[in-house]
């Protein structure tokens, strides 16, 4: 390789780890106890209305983004470094391999200077920087070669494991659908079918069959650690791509802050009970897409996907959303899992902080309305209808008439998609997929490591990624209204969002008896919402 293509490397991978580091820094740790009295309905229009250069179909996003939460600065120089990404792009081609040593590899692409700013930013905002973002842990499953077994009830790829119809003691991980969508010649189609049976004796998953490219193979099989290393390509691209962006950010995200924004009014109460959810949602998204999904943007960079495969998914898998996924419980039950008597250490995780959203949302809705109440309140019926006809499959709820209890379930659901579903689909990735010798996220035909310049682009996406938005154990009593008419409620209402924070604490400190796992995923170190 010659001296001025090495230099030229240099100069490049300096600028955009330093626009990454900026990114960093920049974004801080927002408000979301201030309610916008003045608000506009959200309109919602057709994907490539806003993003003509994006060919996605089938997904909706708002006309215009909130004046509350208006980033005028920060979309110009979105716009600005997508523009520039295609004159200068951050990848350079005929970069070697990443080095063979995965932490060798980490240091010379997560550097200090990237180090150094996590802690100023720490200080900056006071936060503790293990708070802020640690350096990334390899689990323990990762390990040479990866197992399948474990990764499939802890960690970020658990809820793709259901029960396999044709016997009692088959799992499988479906993430076939993958190969409908083109990808790069140079790369393994990035799709997969596992299959694993029960082993009672260990109370545990041994894969015995992985459907790819490669044919059906087998554990004895040459291609065995190829096609492992498929399938957790596999699992990484469709939680990227499909479960983290287009479900929880595209859907689930952009349509309930936009039924939010335009059903209930300022000072109703179930707006106050889920602003911090919502908050800074429609300017995330934007941002988001700018800087990932453009032309030449990250997803394309990264994953193995070419661009118009890449927006056919999207599209396509927007259709697929099920509310139902982030309810732990009934999640489980869609996919047979409850009476499996496996070890499902995500499961149980998920499944507490969900039942203390859902008693913190039942306890406050109590406040304000009888059951009958619920029924008959306008924006409540409103907003419910809503979002019953933008989300795919709706919101699930029971036929039987409304309850506060059933509609504290919907809004346990909506708080566990922009916390606990955004982390372990999203930020809990750095310290998965940065091990690239066991968690690929392309695989190469001719068995070349990741690139340097991918790797780096790997890096710096989930760099960013990991910024501190608003944590989730914060003090939410300035939501509390303030009613004329009833003044003894509003200690009532601002001792039941403090009840929330004593108890998502008191989770936190019984979990931390433990030693810490990068699969957990822990109330501290949890987001209010999705924004960036």
């Amino acid at each position: 390789m010659s001296l001025i293509t090495s230099l030229q490397w240099m100069v490049r991978k300096g600028f955009w780890n330093g626009v990454a580091r900026a990114k960093y820094r920049m974004t801080r740790p927002k408000n979301v106890t201030t309610v916008a009295v003045r608000r506009s309905p959200v309109t919602l229009i057709p994907f490539t209305e806003s993003f003509p250069a994006i060919p996605v179909a089938g997904i909706r996003v708002a006309k215009q983004v909130p004046q509350d939460e208006r980033q005028a600065v920060a979309e110009i120089m979105m716009r600005l470094f997508a523009n520039f990404c295609r004159v200068w792009s951050p990848m350079q081609a005929g970069r070697p391999d990443i080095a063979t040593n995965p932490h060798q590899a980490l240091d010379e692409a997560y550097s200090r200077p990237h180090r150094r700013a996590v802690l100023r930013k720490a200080a900056a905002v006071r936060l503790d920087p293990q708070r802020m973002l640690r350096t990334p842990t390899m689990p323990v499953e990762l390990q040479i070669p990866a197992d399948l077994g474990m990764l499939a009830l802890r960690g970020p790829y658990a809820g793709y494991l259901r029960k396999a119809s044709h016997s009692p003691d088959c799992f499988e991980w479906d993430i076939e659908g993958l190969r409908s969508y083109s990808h790069h010649s140079d790369l393994y189609a990035p799709w997969a079918h596992v299959l694993f049976k029960a082993d009672p004796a260990q109370a545990s998953l041994i894969p015995v069959r992985i459907r790819c490219e490669l044919g059906s193979v087998h554990p004895r099989d040459a291609h065995w650690a190829l096609a492992t290393r498929i399938a957790v390509c596999a699992a990484t691209t469709h939680t990227a791509l499909v479960r983290h962006w287009t479900w929880t950010h595209l859907i689930g995200g952009e349509y309930f802050s936009a039924a939010t924004r335009t059903h209930l009014a300022p000072d109703h109460p179930l707006c106050r009970l889920l602003w911090p959810h919502m908050v800074g949602t429609h300017t995330s998204n934007r941002l988001a897409t700018l800087g990932q999904l453009m032309p030449d943007g990250d997803f394309e960079a990264i994953y193995s996907l070419t661009y118009s495969g890449l927006c056919q998914l999207i599209g396509k898998a927007g259709q697929d959303f099920n509310l139902r996924s982030c309810d732990p419980d009934e999640d489980a039950r869609d996919r047979g899992l409850l009476e499996s008597g496996l070890p499902m250490q995500t499961f149980w995780n998920c499944r507490r902080i969900f039942r203390v959203f859902q008693a913190h949302a039942e306890r406050y809705l109590r406040l304000y309305f009888a059951d009958e109440d619920i029924r008959t309140d306008q924006s409540i019926r409103n907003w419910l209808s809503e979002l019953t006809r933008l989300l795919p499959n709706g919101l699930g709820l029971a036929s039987a008439p409304l309850t506060c209890a059933a509609l504290a379930r919907v809004v346990a659901r909506f708080m566990y998609l922009a916390s606990v579903q955004h982390e372990q689909l999203g930020t809990q990735l750095w310290n998965y997929q940065l091990w690239a010798h066991t968690h690929p996220v392309r695989v190469y035909r001719d068995g070349r490591r990741l690139p340097e310049d991918v790797y780096q682009r790997l890096v710096n996406s989930n760099y960013v990624l990991n910024v501190v938005r608003a944590p989730l154990l914060q003090d939410y009593a300035p939501l509390a209204l303030v009613e004329t008419g009833r003044p003894e409620r509003h200690p009532r209402a601002e001792a039941a969002f403090a009840q929330l924070r004593v108890d998502l604490a008191r989770l936190q400190r019984k979990m931390e008896r433990k030693p810490w796992a990068p699969w957990t995923l822990y109330p501290a170190d949890l987001e209010a919402n999705i924004n960036a």
